[in-house]
């Protein structure tokens, strides 16, 4: 084991150092203690003097000796406070023998996807590098891995001892497509760090490498509040003194890229019918502007659009397309924005379900011949009947006494208009299907029991039912003149702001039921009367929405049904009660994706179903790397249900039933999902080595060596090592004490 030359000297708390003017103190107290003497002949003291004589140089010397003894201790006090350090190069600090733990961090942030000017992806750099530091490890050495993302994962967390095998580990790394979480990744680093103390304490020394792009994004992360920060702060000072930390610097400065940050549809719902209006958002991060930026849209691998950018640096642009669809079903489409070297955050996905129409089941509380409480509605939904190419709606009708005999799971959307109670079983078929993601519209009326709605429906300790957003008082018996849109905040009124002329503030209403809002809920107003009491309340409840309106969807309470506001409204209100379907269907890296196995008439050869209330047999997901993983299903509140959280990966997720092959089944079934990254680790600024030092780790020894110009050279140089001085400072504290109260002992008790 090769030894180290000692190449510097210092402190890890150097302000500690002014309080070396208290080791002046002794010196101080000495002076001031001597006094002024007045000489007086006096015949005896003659031979007193010539006694004393003969022992002053001996007497001089034992209190210049205290004296020394007393500032030095103060001296070593304050240093030791001041935490000194040398510092060595070289693999091992001591020269003695001692094994040392190696905890290696590696950056799992996307970034680390972008290539460097020598054609090396960052991540696969940083690999090499970890290898290389292994390997040339001496023998008798521990390893962990952890991988620093979003959330850190430790990959290895018991250090081990067979470099072979914690290679190994290390070769099967992926990249996940995550950002950065530093505060969670430093405190992954401690516990790997203590739990190593414990296992293994022949390891003596512990070393951690840092293996990272230092993107600025990651490496300076925005602390909830001044306690998780101070938290955060006090973990790298308690790091630093249980190890010696190194940064391996595998980024590059100046780097330009251009990434989609953002893709949406004008419509919560795509049909045959009615082209598809999408806008797709690129930003340029960098420094340099880009001309003629191409963006092109692609469906189902297809490219059926292109078109071309100006993007000045920093700045966004929006581009808009627009796609019929020419067959219903499971559609993906694409927006790319090819060029740059991180090609990770130059596409993104949609995943969406194309349908003939949009089914809308209309439950009628009170139907007769003129029509009934939908029979407006129903106009209002499809202006245009028997022409469903057109109309993007096709509703149905049936009497309230019908709930429970319709598969609620086959419409996109449920109005309940006039429906005057609930049974206990139809309130958790409401329930069911509003948390799996259906869209709930209630209109109120003349039928409606107010009460039973509150006990069935609304909030209340007895009720797992709840559905309602808003609980029901008494009618309101009295004609408004207008309402209050509260400002347009609401999207099912935004579109209505600044066209006046669809008589949304001039709609009449005769009788309307008084909205409770509980205070502190997930509840939102859209639409208030004059008076400022709730008309429409909305409120998201599992992966679905409800929209409750106050008054009726007849004439009977009011003149709104014949109001030219009333069409636009319906429109807008089915279209935010089913726009949770697509945020459904697309999620961020790291989501978890979950789906109800429907329960119809089972695939050829599908194994799904539910025998004795448990859920039987399978689902498969298909990942972007295609790779198929078998998904058990779980039952409930009454449905089977699938989940999924291994989405690290952006791009295409297929969910189908599993053949009892557990392949797949091309029977149909299958539902596609869209998992996108988090574009904010795509601002590749770099974090200075100004920046590192003096705030994220400041007053904290690290090391920092960079890599990346390094070409083809996969070694790693001599990091520094840090040997820390205030333990045995401490010690040597102590035991001048004892040699100083000893000596004052001694020439005290010679004096006399």
């Amino acid at each position: 084991m090769s030894s180290c030359l000692v190449i510097a000297f210092g402190f890890t708390n150097l302000a500690i150092l002014g309080w070396l003017v208290v080791a002046g103190v002794p010196l101080l107290i000495h002076f001031l203690s001597r006094r002024r003497y007045r000489e007086t002949t006096w015949a005896a003291m003659e031979y007193l003097v010539a006694a004393m004589r003969q022992s002053r140089r001996r007497m001089r010397l034992e209190q210049f000796l205290l004296l020394a003894l007393r500032t030095l201790i103060v001296v070593l006090i304050v240093l030791a406070v001041a935490e000194p350090y040398v510092e060595s190069t070289g693999f091992t600090f001591v020269p003695g023998g001692e094994r040392t733990h190696r905890l290696l961090v590696i950056d799992g942030s996307y970034s680390m996807a972008l290539k460097n000017d020598d054609g090396k992806m960052r991540f696969a750099r940083a690999k090499a590098l970890a290898r290389a530091l292994v390997e040339e490890s001496p023998a008798g050495d521990g390893f962990t891995l952890v991988l620093m993302s979003s959330p850190p994962q430790v990959v290895v967390g018991t250090p081990a001892l067979e470099p072979d095998t914690f290679i190994d580990e290390l070769d099967r790394l992926i990249l996940p497509q995550t950002t950065l979480d530093l505060p969670a990744t430093f405190e992954r680093v401690e516990e790997v760090l203590s739990q190593a103390k414990t296992e293994t304490p022949g390891l003596v020394r512990a070393e951690v490498y840092f293996f990272t792009d230092l993107g600025k994004v990651g490496w300076l992360p925005r602390f909830a509040s001044e306690k998780t920060e101070s938290d955060f702060r006090r973990r790298v000072r308690r790091l630093a003194k249980a190890a010696s930390l190194a940064i391996v610097d595998v980024g590059q400065a100046g780097v330009d890229n251009r990434a989609v940050t953002d893709v949406r549809v004008e419509e919560p719902f795509a049909t045959v019918a009615r082209p598809l209006g999408l806008t797709a958002t690129v930003k340029n991060f960098g420094a340099n502007p880009l001309t003629e930026q191409a963006v092109e849209l692609w469906v189902d691998g297809r490219k059926t659009g292109k078109q071309n950018v100006d993007l000045a640096a920093g700045s966004s642009a929006g581009v808009r397309f627009s796609h019929r669809f020419s067959s219903p079903g499971e559609k993906t489409i694409e927006i790319k924005a090819p060029g740059d070297r991180l090609e990770v955050d130059n596409r993104r996905w949609l995943a969406l379900s194309v349908k003939p129409c949009l089914s809308v089941l209309c439950v009628d509380g009170h139907i007769s011949a003129g029509g009934g409480a939908t029979g407006y509605l129903t106009v209002a939904l499809a202006p245009q009947e028997g022409k469903v190419e057109r109309t993007r709606v096709c509703p149905k009708v049936v009497p309230e006494s019908a709930l429970l005999e319709q598969n609620l799971a086959g419409y996109d959307c449920v109005f309940l208009c006039n429906v005057a109670q609930f049974t206990t079983s139809e309130a958790e078929a409401l329930k069911r299907y509003v948390e799996e993601g259906g869209g709930l519209v209630f209109f109120l009326g003349d039928r409606v029991l107010a009460d039973r709605y509150n006990r069935r429906l609304a909030e209340n300790v007895k009720n797992p039912t709840r559905i309602l957003p808003a609980r029901l008082a008494g009618i309101v018996d009295k004609k408004t003149a207008g309402l209050n849109p509260l400002e347009y905040r609401h999207p099912i009124v935004d579109k209505f702001r600044g066209r006046e002329q669809t008589g949304l503030l001039t709609t009449p209403i005769s009788k309307y039921f008084k909205l409770q809002v509980r205070e502190k809920s997930n509840a939102n107003v859209v639409l208030a009367t004059e008076s400022g009491n709730p008309l429409v309340v909305e409120e998201t409840i599992g992966q679905g929405r409800v929209v409750l309106v106050a008054t009726s969807a007849d004439t009977s309470w009011g003149s709104m049904p014949m109001w030219p506001s009333f069409v636009p409204l319906v429109h807008e209100i089915l279209a935010y009660a089913v726009g949770g379907q697509i945020a459904e269907r697309n999620r961020l890296v790291g989501d978890m994706l979950e789906g109800q196995v429907l329960l119809g008439p089972p695939s050829r050869g599908a194994a799904t179903g539910v025998k004795n209330g448990k859920a039987a047999g399978s689902m498969v997901i298909k990942t972007p790397d295609n790779r198929q993983v078998k998904l058990p299903v779980g039952y409930r509140n009454g449905s089977v249900v699938w989940t999924f959280e291994e989405t690290n990966t952006s791009g295409i997720y297929t969910v189908s039933p599993a053949l009892d092959t557990g392949e797949s089944s091309d029977d149909g079934g299958s539902r596609d999902y869209a998992v996108n990254i988090d574009t904010v680790e795509s601002d590749l600024t770099k974090l200075t080595e100004e920046q590192l030092r003096n705030d994220v780790l400041a007053g904290v020894p690290i090391e920092i060596e960079t890599t990346w110009s390094h070409g083809e050279t996969e070694t790693l140089g001599p990091i520094a090592r840090r040997g820390r001085l205030a333990v045995t400072l401490l010690y040597t504290v102590f035991g001048l004490l004892l040699l100083e109260s000893y000596l004052a002992w001694r020439f005290g008790h010679h004096v006399q």
